[in-house]
């Protein structure tokens, strides 16, 4: 995998802190640690992304008046059965 280098200077106390983490968790090198901790930090930023995308549809959903199957649970579940059997018609007519 090709790799790029990164100069990158940081206070002595930073500096300080990350080396006695790679010390403490056993990092091979310091170069290790950060990378780990870059990697976790961003899936942290994809999942934040993500779930902030998914509170977006949320409310677009609510606000657009909801999926429209309905209010009880026998009437999602009518609704449920209704567009399946649609889906199933469309899908499969042209092999009856």
């Amino acid at each position: 995998m090709a790799s790029r280098e990164i100069v990158w200077q940081v206070p002595e106390d930073l500096y300080r802190e990350l080396v006695e983490a790679q010390e403490k968790l056993n990092y091979p090198s310091l170069s290790d640690l950060i990378s780990q901790a870059v990697q976790r930090r961003l899936a942290e930023i994809q999942r934040e992304t993500w779930e902030q995308e998914f509170r977006d549809l949320q409310r677009q959903v609510r606000s657009s008046g909801g999926l429209g199957l309905g209010q009880t649970k026998e009437e999602v579940i009518a609704r449920l059965r209704q567009i399946r059997q649609q889906v199933f018609e469309e899908d499969y007519a042209r092999l009856y």
